[in-house]
């Protein structure tokens, strides 16, 4: 048996254990119902010039068709895509990359976290898994599409192309005078902490004219950071020098890998200079978005683990999901990294400061949001409404182990070129 093989079997043994998808999450959608939000996306959420466009008709209704699929076609599809990007991305960057039994099976699994967890598969084969929790392709998209719609933009030109107005002083005003921003993003993050599933999100909001291109660039390069920091693992060496442990996913027997802070913040700096390749070469957009992407991810794991926190204890800061150094020094690491990356020249450090300035939008979006939603969730516990069980909690890791110095050189050995953003050519 191979290691993928072994792999995919004992992913499906680990699926067989964890019986917590319900039934409805994974019906088939009728052909009917696919038509009807394939018109509604092109009448209420592009301008007229976009759904005359028979390439993104096309993307339209590619993306809805997968609704007729279940979870599993979905989330593999996507994953398979990513994985192959990122990898491609990271062999154009490394002399004669070979990942052999180290290449992992990614996969999902309702771990109760949203950062991927890692875990070798028992056996001789050296093999090993990658999972991502089974709603945060579902979240991500979500959250993507709340802080897409924060941002306030111009008139439309004659090309049906407008300008975004990305200041905090423009996404303030607008969240400030449109409740139903607020109300977007609220939906989003109590349903997933109460119900631990996003089927039950209202699906009444849909994008104005000309915000969905944005949405799904931040989704894509949230995505991709996840799966980059998970590959950054295996290229630095941790999967086999780390120890394992038992009770971090629902399935109480298996074993993931422990990552100290250490790894964990190492593994950030090179999956940011993975994923941020890939959503540049792979045609996604530039850095500004896909740094903006990196920040999302950590915002939506801060949110969440507030959410399920003040639903657990009343304290948004009492736990968190999974073990993990704190989100706000991630983020400020990475924003201290980025200009090494870029490189010299003008051109370059206006880029930078284009990526940083996105990002602090971004950010202040997902705190004037979370500002508006934590009374709803404090009006839930006190009456009496609890997280979902299947959210695995831990103390809230306060910060005592101090987190090393960013590397003074990105690229590990063998390396043939410097570990900054643009095509590979």
């Amino acid at each position: 048996m191979s290691a993928r093989e072994e792999a995919q079997r004992f992913l499906d043994q680990l699926r067989a254990l964890n019986q917590t998808v319900a039934p409805e999450e994974i019906l088939r959608a009728h052909p009917q119902v696919v038509k009807d939000v394939v018109d509604r996306v092109l009448r209420e959420s592009l301008t007229p010039e976009q759904a005359q466009d028979p390439q993104v008709r096309a993307q339209v209704e590619q993306t809805a068709a997968r609704t007729v699929q279940n979870m599993d076609d979905v989330l593999s599809e996507i994953l398979t895509k990513q994985q192959d990007n990122i990898e491609k991305t990271a062999a154009a960057r490394i002399e004669g990359l070979d990942l052999g039994s180290r290449r992992p099976l990614i996969g999902h699994l309702r771990t109760g976290q949203l950062n991927a967890v890692s875990m070798r598969v028992p056996g001789r084969s050296g093999a090993y898994l990658v999972l991502f929790e089974d709603q945060m392709s579902s979240f991500a998209s979500e959250l993507s599409q709340a802080v897409a719609w924060a941002i306030p933009h111009g008139p439309t030109d004659a090309n049906g192309n407008m300008e975004f107005k990305m200041s905090v002083r423009d996404v303030t005003e607008r969240i400030e005078a449109d409740p139903e921003v607020a109300d977007r993003f609220a939906d989003v993050v109590v349903t997933y902490a109460v119900t631990g599933s996003l089927y039950q999100v209202r699906r009444g909001h849909m994008m104005p004219p000309g915000y969905l291109n944005l949405a799904a660039m931040l989704n894509t390069s949230l995505e991709y950071f996840i799966l980059g920091h998970e590959y950054a693992h295996i290229l630095l060496g941790h999967l086999d020098t780390t120890a394992a442990r038992k009770g971090v996913l629902p399935v109480t027997e298996a074993e993931v890998l422990a990552y100290s802070w250490k790894q964990e913040l190492d593994a950030d700096w090179l999956g940011m200079v993975l994923s941020v390749n890939a959503h540049v070469e792979h045609g996604v957009g530039d850095i500004d978005i896909g740094f903006s992407g990196i920040g999302l991810f950590f915002d939506a794991l801060d949110v969440m683990d507030r959410a399920v926190a003040l639903l657990k204890t009343g304290d948004e800061n009492a736990r968190q999901l999974g073990s993990h150094p704190p989100c706000d020094m991630r983020k400020q690491r990475l924003r201290d990294f980025l200009p090494q990356l870029g490189g010299d020249g003008p051109a370059n450090a206006k880029r930078v400061q284009t990526a940083l300035g996105l990002a602090e939008v971004q950010g202040e979006i997902i705190h004037l949001l979370w500002e508006r939603t934590r009374p709803t969730l404090l009006d839930l516990r006190r009456r009496g409404v609890p997280a979902a069980r299947t959210w695995q909690t831990i103390p809230k890791e306060t910060g005592d182990e101090p987190a090393p110095a960013p590397p003074s050189t990105p690229a590990p050995k063998q390396a043939r070129r410097r570990w900054r953003w643009g095509r590979s050519g």
